[in-house]
């Protein structure tokens, strides 16, 4: 990766972090709006993202509930789900 690739790979990073909009980041950090469109799409189609895997879960002596995040989709669960309803959806999201 080029130094100038790097760079940017970090800014995107730090600009997730940040919780702020494109336009907000871009205007705390001296950077072109344009300049930051550019840099995500040729990083996007350059990166190579690890696919999700599922690790075994025991919610038996959780006291709250679950959030799961895996490749930008997130789920709630919460204490008393149903794990039959659960497993449908992991199946529907498994084919997509």
């Amino acid at each position: 990766m080029s130094t100038l690739s790097q760079e940017w790979t970090e800014k995107l990073a730090a600009w997730r972090n940040s919780g702020l909009s494109i336009a907000a980041w871009c205007r705390q950090n001296a950077e072109g709006y344009h300049r930051f469109l550019y840099w995500r799409e040729r990083l996007k189609t350059q990166r190579e993202e690890p696919s999700g895997r599922f690790v075994e879960l025991s919610l038996d002596h959780c006291q709250s509930s679950l959030r799961l995040e895996c490749n930008g989709m997130y789920l709630h669960v919460d204490r008393g789900f149903d794990p039959g309803l659960l497993t449908q959806i992991l199946a529907v999201l498994k084919k997509v």
